[in-house]
């Protein structure tokens, strides 16, 4: 297997897709401003994604689980492929039914983005060597960064030359390369055995692996966790920056686009590191998030001018999403290493729904809380909380890593010993001391 060639091809099929549907997805949110002139067309949009996301949850991971994964996103390709174009031909026809007809299709569209980012995560297993899994989770991650970053760009040039419902055909463009290249990548054997039972139980049983494995259910919640912290930079910042800082429009998009560059520039990086990070290594990433994070308030208390202001918060950001891929790559990699193969895909889509909840309830949360109190305080509150739940995490975890070293277990000639090489060397050793 040409390993380099697996990446190079996956990255590619990544770029492509969320190219294409970030495009498409800026030109929406565009289209429905423009139609309906408020905000509430819009918002409605937004919520789509975290309610398909909670309802469809049990039938994708009990698919993932069960079926032959590369045929998967063979057919969840074709169907985002034919419903393009039909919701194009659609759109031209039926231009009064414009929001009915977006629904439906955005419905679709999250549906099969689903099936595409679980089947995906669930599939490094067959597509890499295990020591390579960190190198293609880091270079996917950047590889949607790219995408985060040069989409608003083509979509903003392309919505003032070219008709909206034209913006359909741009993405089928989009996702026949990516169905293209997803064909090209080699599978190696499923080692996923299928479910057994219906849908239900299949959840059911999916939600008790995760409740019996301790250190599974901790990185999955602080995953999520991470991500409720993160709406503090979505929500705060561009608060921060427009109406309280006063930058110009340019200075904060400059500001926000570097996150994505320091993702990009993060899985770079991580290439050039010939080394595995352990779970333990991202929870002190983590912390150095943390310290940053509690940090980006400091410019209210000091009038340092515009420019430098906009300097300090490139630099912030820049950094912050470098930290991300550093903190990412390898919990994700814990999950495609731990977590066993026809589990992956209820673990995956359960540990997705968890997140998808938590963004809108903390955008919520820390919009009323920047309406009410001073943001140095909301993020300093937030990173020394955050710090502690790093720290809490690590005890835990290393508690757990005790437990699976040391607990001893029953030899068939009745003698306890434990479980691991590790545990039977300190066994050795404290015996010897004794003696």
């Amino acid at each position: 297997m040409n390993v380099r060639k697996q990446v190079f091809q996956i990255m590619g099929a990544i770029f492509f897709g969320n190219f294409g549907s970030s495009v498409f997805s800026f030109a929406t949110s565009l289209y429905i401003l423009q139609r309906t002139g408020s905000a509430l067309g819009m918002g409605f949009t937004l919520i789509i994604s975290p309610i398909v996301t909670l309802l469809m949850t049990p039938y994708i991971g009990y698919v993932v689980d069960s079926f032959n994964h590369k045929k998967i996103l063979v057919f969840s390709q074709l169907g985002t492929i034919v419903a393009l174009i039909i919701f194009g031909f659609l759109l031209i026809k039926f231009a009064k039914y414009y929001f009915v007809e977006l629904i439906v299709l955005l419905v679709f569209l999250k549906i099969a983005d689903s099936f595409l980012q679980n089947t995906l995560q669930s599939s490094v297993t067959q597509l890499v060597p295990k020591e390579n899994f960190q190198q293609l989770n880091s270079m996917v991650q950047s590889s949607n960064s790219l995408a985060t970053v040069v989409s608003p760009l083509v979509g903003a040039v392309l919505f003032s030359i070219i008709p909206f419902g034209y913006f359909a055909f741009f993405e089928v463009i989009s996702e026949i390369v990516t169905l293209y290249l997803i064909l090209l990548v080699k599978f190696g054997t499923q080692q996923s055995r299928g479910v057994s039972g219906h849908i239900g139980e299949s959840f059911i049983s999916g939600l008790q692996f995760m409740r019996k494995n301790s250190m599974i259910l901790v990185v999955s919640l602080f995953i999520a966790g991470l991500n409720f912290f993160m709406a503090a930079m979505n929500v705060g910042l561009p608060y921060l920056q427009i109406h309280v800082l006063k930058l110009s429009t340019q200075q904060y998009g400059l500001t926000e686009s570097s996150v994505a560059v320091g993702m990009v520039l993060g899985g770079i990086i991580f290439q050039l590191f010939k080394r595995q990070f352990s779970v333990p290594n991202a929870f002190s990433f983590m912390i150095m998030f943390a310290v940053i994070l509690s940090s980006l308030g400091v410019p209210i208390f000091y009038n340092i001018g515009s420019s430098a202001t906009t300097i300090f918060y490139c630099f912030a950001n820049l950094v912050l999403g470098c930290l991300v891929i550093f903190i990412n790559t390898p919990l994700i990699a814990y999950f495609q290493t731990e977590v066993p193969a026809d589990y992956q895909g209820r673990v995956f889509s359960i540990q997705a729904t968890i997140t998808s909840l938590l963004i809108p309830i903390g955008t919520v949360i820390y919009g009323v809380l920047f309406d009410l109190i001073s943001g140095t305080w909301i993020f300093l509150g937030s990173g020394i909380t955050l710090a502690l739940i790093s720290l809490v995490a690590v005890i835990r975890m290393t508690n757990c890593q005790i437990k699976c070293n040391f607990l001893p277990k029953k030899t068939s000639d009745g003698v306890f010993q434990p479980k691991t090489l590790r545990g039977r060397l300190f066994k050795s050793l404290t015996n010897f001391a004794i003696s």
